[in-house]
This record gives structure tokens, C-alpha cells and sequence, in this order.
């Protein structure tokens, strides 16, 4: 996925929902965006939910 490549060395191996918005330039007001972003990430294996606000890079 070119979106996840461009942004993957910016975040920790560990992230929240907040520090990929920071990333992507995203205000709170679209968190819906950011969400279904990281459904699609965890769907294609890039990353994987740790808790309700919290991710983690997978290797592949």
C-alpha cells in the first residue's frame, strides 16, 4: 500500500491513533478517515491492534 510506505519510517514500531494523524496532518474532527485508514493497514498486514487506541508495524 503507497500510503503506508510513504508514512512507516515516520512512526514507532508502536503507535497511536493520534501520532499517525500527526503524521498524515489530520485534525481530530476526521478521525473517521484515520480509522478506516488503519482497518485497510490491518486488513493488508502492514499492522495490528494492540488496544483500542494503539498499533504495531508488523515486519513483513
Amino acid at each position: 500500500m503507497g500510503l503506508f510506505n510513504n508514512i512507516k519510517e515516520d512512526l514507532p514500531k508502536e503507535f497511536s491513533i493520534f501520532q499517525i494523524m500527526s503524521v498524515l496532518g489530520i485534525n481530530a474532527s476526521e478521525v473517521r478517515k484515520v480509522r478506516n485508514l488503519l482497518k485497510q493497514f490491518s486488513l493488508q498486514g502492514y499492522i495490528t491492534r494492540i488496544s483500542k487506541n494503539m498499533y504495531k508495524k508488523l515486519e513483513k
